[in-house]
């Protein structure tokens, strides 16, 4: 009987797990919230489907486990160079901003709910935690500068063992009826030297598999997650909590490795995140005790209410300063602290320690924190839509970004067109030596694998960003482009396709737009760069003559010119315009390669010139026509220019 009651436990909690992830997606909402809530309903406080507590010792066992992984795989997101960039803000938040969250939550549970004082202390060490389970989706659905995004990433990743440990600790001194100071200091050191030690040395061993070619990706990641498991097993026989200490420094080491190609780890690793979160909040909310909510009424509602308005911007304000972070930045930091996963496993480990010890105030805790997971969850997922709206990022034309993903002369070409139309560029791709053009051409780059979401997030792509995939592999591109727009709500990826398949235009990929709207054989186009034989071209579109023209030699010679990029007046980029489709266009970017159809093309762009000399004569028989003929001049020298540009040859339109 036992047994099949363990079986529809473990059962339910995946089922149910697995169908909150699926409705947060849809709904586009914290996983956090559903999570909590389908748990509460169906287990024996709601519905009773299934117990969490016929797993016995076996569910803090999977706690501990299930936390170290979700903090390897935060460990492993972490990149030193971005947190390098930040490393003063974060540094505050972990020292000065964990004393303050600590010390006055603390306060305000035990002077609003009559916690005991010992209970209320282990409280303030729990909610100084924040959630990185929680923010990272939220995050890739906001619009925020990168600074924001990743001091709110670092400072989630690395406090949740901090506040881990602070809750051991504090703990073991409220069983130990006080600790002395001296012993409490020694604990501090022991658990951190341990955790610090065998992290680094997993890492390093971590490492050492991953860059190896004796194993394919699958077993690799196996054999990693074995060390993993090793590393933190013996950290907890040496001493007790370092094993979360040691999850974390062993993905960060592996991280700061620079490892040619990490992504298939990432990827196992978030996919086993995801299945261990989901399995674990659903057990968790399963055995609260949901009395213990309604019997704190308005006073746990005053006591998360202070933890958003009043505890978090003081933490935030007090700890980075005006120089590191503009007002609206700190302000968007100060209203976003939601907690997860570690909160909640430390909270309910915490409660169940306090009860076999015979300590009142175990469900009380267990209550209190859970109801600040619901509500600061809820709370940073309104104020990730309504933050860039009342900040004014949305509007914000530094914001205004295009990411490349595929490094080679075409991309760049494009990226040249880009950058002088006033967008950010940035260039992504896994070979280093291949970003180099590119950021001698003055854009930016990040190296990283375009099958993980975190390199996106490094390249800044949020919502209006344009981003377009331009590798060799359509497979590839196809999968940018499902990524971009399904993580990072793109809502039109343009992607370069050498044979686009038949649904690419139904509606199941409509939201995809093809590069010159038509097929594009990116090897060729690129080799035709590399020998010098293909060229581009810009080309004004002043009349429906030149219109019709333009349309009859993309008839004629179809696989001899395509278009990188059509102009509106506004200057927007139309990247997906097919060559019989130009109407809104006032000038054209083509990729023309040598030959009758270079040939044409200067034809048309000769018969363009003549017109605006026209123009310009006209212009200098009146009154004020010298301006107006020295503007049309330029025009018609900045229109030769353009036309013998090459591939490795500046931008005419910064020039």
């Amino acid at each position: 009987m036992n047994e099949f009651l363990i079986l529809d436990t473990l059962v339910a909690a995946v089922c149910l797990g697995i169908a909150a992830q699926a409705l947060a997606s849809w709904l586009r909402l914290p996983a956090i919230l559903p999570l909590l809530l389908l748990g509460m309903a169906f287990g024996p406080s709601g519905l009773g489907q299934f117990d969490p507590s016929s797993l016995g010792d076996v569910l803090e066992t999977m706690i501990h486990l299930g936390v170290a992984i979700i903090l390897f795989e935060g460990g492993l997101s972490l990149e030193p160079e971005r947190l390098r960039k930040v490393g003063g803000s974060v540094r505050n938040l972990l020292t000065l901003g964990v004393v303050i969250t600590g010390l006055l939550a603390a306060a305000l549970a035990w002077a609003v709910i009559d916690m005991p004082v010992t209970t209320a202390v282990l409280f303030g060490a729990i909610v100084t935690v924040t959630g990185p389970t929680v923010i990272a989706p939220l995050l890739r659905h906001t619009i925020a500068p990168r600074s924001v995004k990743t001091i709110l990433l670092s400072e989630g990743l690395i406090i949740d063992a901090i506040g881990a440990l602070l809750a051991y600790l504090v703990l073991q001194w409220v069983e130990s009826s006080g600790m002395p100071l001296q012993t409490l200091s020694g604990k501090v050191v022991q658990v951190t030297l341990v955790g610090a030690i065998l992290g680094f040395v997993g890492g390093r061993l971590g490492a050492h598999v991953a860059r190896s070619r004796r194993f394919n990706s699958e077993l690799s990641n196996l054999i990693i997650l074995s060390i993993l498991m090793l590393v933190y097993g013996v950290a907890e026989h040496q001493a007790h909590q370092s094993g979360i200490l040691a999850s974390v420094v062993m993905g960060y080491t592996i991280s700061a490795a620079r490892l040619p190609d990490v992504g298939p780890l990432k990827a196992f690793k978030g996919q086993l995140t995801t299945l261990l979160i989901s399995v674990l909040f659903i057990l968790l909310a399963a055995q609260l005790d949901l009395t213990e909510i309604q019997k704190l009424g308005w006073k746990g509602v005053v006591v998360t209410a202070g933890l958003i308005f009043v505890i978090r911007p003081l933490s935030v304000f007090l700890s980075v300063m005006p120089w590191q972070l503009p007002l609206k930045e700190r302000f968007f930091l100060a209203m976003t602290a939601p907690r997860g996963i570690v909160a909640a496993a430390v909270a309910s480990l915490a409660a169940r320690q306090l009860n076999a010890a015979g300590i009142e105030g175990g469900a009380l805790l267990e209550g209190i924190v859970y109801l600040t997971i619901l509500v600061t969850g809820a709370w940073a997922t309104v104020m990730s839509l309504a933050l860039p709206v009342i900040l004014g990022y949305k509007n914000d034309a530094e914001r205004r970004r295009a990411v490349l993903v595929g490094a080679n002369p075409l991309s760049q070409l494009l990226g040249q067109l880009l950058k002088a139309s006033g967008r950010t560029t940035v260039v992504v791709d896994s070979a280093s030596w291949r970003l180099e053009q590119c950021r001698r051409l003055g854009m930016e780059t990040v190296w990283g694998d375009a099958r993980d979401a975190s390199t996106y997030e490094e390249a800044g792509v949020e919502a209006d960003t344009l981003v377009v995939a331009m590798t060799t592999n359509d497979e590839l591109n196809l999968l940018v482009a499902e990524l971009a727009h399904h993580e990072f709500d793109v809502e039109h990826p343009v992607v370069a396709l050498q044979r686009p398949p038949d649904e690419l235009g139904s509606r199941s990929r409509a939201w995809v737009d093809l590069l010159g709207g038509r097929d594009l054989n990116v090897p060729a186009w690129i080799k035709h760069l590399d020998n010098q034989r293909a060229h581009r071209v810009e080309l004004p579109l002043k009349d429906k003559v030149t219109r019709a023209r333009l349309r009859d030699l993309f008839a004629e010679r179809p696989q001899d010119l395509r278009i990188l990029s059509a102009w509106t007046s506004s200057g927007e980029p139309q990247l997906r315009v097919e060559g019989d489709d130009l109407k809104e266009a006032v000038s054209v970017s083509l990729l023309v390669l040598d030959g009758p159809a270079r040939e044409r093309v200067d034809e048309i762009l000769a018969t363009t010139e003549v017109e605006l000399e026209e123009v310009t004569s006209e212009a200098t028989s009146e009154k004020n026509g010298e301006s107006t003929a020295g503007l049309a001049s330029e025009n018609i020298e900045g229109s030769i220019e353009v036309s013998h540009d090459d591939a490795s040859g500046s931008d005419s339109k910064e020039d």
